[in-house]
């Protein structure tokens, strides 16, 4: 096991370095790590399933009324809209409106568990509108610190105009950024055995879709060709036929809304996509899909989520990584290649990286360790031994897989495993 601790030139705007005077050139992957069709089901970024764990949080009255009992009863019901989550984001419905030359695909990659149910007494919290899911949050951190782990979703009897609820975007920034659904109570809140939480889990599953960054397609979504994150999955390639006068900043009109919207109705303008607002939501696109996995690995979002694929991430040829990123799988660096991390990485348990004879891992001023949150350490570090080879006169030598650390870079100790 061989590590470097300074190296003799760094030439950062080319992309380029010098390690005992022989110069290596390197191909820079922050758009690999950016383009949300990376992380598709089933593409390199998105080799495995993960799942998100909830809780559940119900504000009554200070007499303990004005929304669900703590019963068995209720307990059952958010257990079952846990369980039809998990339906809906593995087995997405066909699109109403396809769009030609798009394969759609039924599985997000994404499950849920629900890890608690907690019910509270505060009259005022109770009756919150808008812009209230931080108050919430901080109120149940105090009491219920655990919960800090966990995508908290709030259920008061309070009002917010033209909404039934609503939740927070992720942090690109801040990964100790808490998120949260707050979801506005408003009818059959005393009789969960008549209660449509069917309904809920819709308006759930819109919500947990802002969550991961994704945006209404009837007012918000991306709109523009040339932007990278435009869904031509569920607006199309070009502009609708009927589009007469989009927004001057649009190529593309937005569809229309409504929770009683029929999408199979041609002149309704509505569709039966996640973000839709309609009742009959159910289908998900592959490009949200992928914005939603991405989210879970380069946003705050991410240490709620936990899953694992042996199907490594391969680096055949020098790479330089800029990006904070969770790492929900192996990562292989392929012999005579080096990876130069610039920026910090998080490992799942389970989840190694892989350095084979002849290949190089440089960490740069970045920390590799283990997932936030994370109640067991990744695999580490697996250096590939010395190899030779040759007979007679000719003899060659590949050196080990190593380690180069610069700047201050870490790589957790105890996750060194020796070749």
């Amino acid at each position: 096991m061989v590590f470097r601790t300074t190296l003799t030139a760094r030439e950062l705007k080319t992309d380029s370095l010098i390690i005992q005077g022989d110069k290596h050139e390197f191909v820079l992957y922050d758009d690999f790590f950016d383009l949300q069709e990376n992380y598709i089901p089933g593409r390199d970024m998105n080799t495995s399933t993960k799942t998100i764990y909830l809780a559940f949080h119900v504000w009554q009255d200070q007499n303990g009324e004005g929304n669900f009992r703590d019963e068995e009863a209720v307990y059952q019901a958010f257990e079952k809209t846990t369980q039809r989550l998990n339906h809906f984001f593995s087995r997405s419905s066909d699109p109403s409106h396809p769009v030609v030359g798009i394969d759609y695909i039924k599985d997000s990659h994404i499950r849920f568990e629900l890890k608690g149910v907690y019910f509270y007494r505060d009259s005022l919290l109770s009756n919150v509108g808008c812009n209230a899911g931080k108050r919430m949050n901080d109120y149940v951190f105090q009491r219920h610190p655990e919960a800090k782990k966990y995508l908290n979703m709030h259920f008061t009897n309070g009002y917010c105009v033209g909404a039934s609820g609503y939740a927070n975007y992720p942090s690109i920034r801040n990964f100790s950024y808490d998120s949260y659904v707050v979801t506005l109570i408003q009818s059959g809140y005393d009789e969960p055995e008549s209660y449509p939480f069917w309904g809920m889990m819709i308006h759930l599953a819109h919500e947990l879709g802002h969550n991961f960054n994704l945006r209404h397609p009837y007012n918000s979504e991306f709109c523009r060709f040339s932007d990278p994150d435009f869904l031509f999955d569920l607006f199309g390639f070009e502009k609708q036929n009927d589009c007469k006068n989009p927004r001057s900043t649009c190529d593309i009109c937005f569809h229309n809304k409504g929770w009683t919207c029929d999408p199979k109705d041609s002149l309704s303008g509505c569709t039966n996509n996640i973000m839709g607002g309609t009742a009959s939501a159910g289908s998900i696109t592959p490009l949200q899909m992928g914005r939603m996995n991405r989210a879970l690995v380069n946003t705050s979002v991410r240490k709620y989520a936990w899953g694992f694929s042996d199907t490594p991430l391969v680096v055949s040829e020098n790479q330089v990584w800029n990006r904070d990123l969770k790492f929900y799988n192996n990562i292989l660096v392929k012999k005579g290649a080096m990876l130069w991390v610039r920026n910090d990485l998080e490992m799942v348990p389970g989840s190694k990286i892989i350095v084979e004879t002849g290949a190089t891992l440089i960490v740069d001023n970045a920390h590799i360790s283990t997932a936030l949150y994370a109640s067991e350490k990744w695999g580490g570090v697996k250096l590939g031994p010395v190899e030779k080879k040759g007979f007679l006169f000719w003899k060659k030598t590949i050196p080990a897989g190593e380690i180069v650390i610069l700047n201050n870079g870490y790589v957790e100790s105890e996750s060194l495993i020796n070749p």
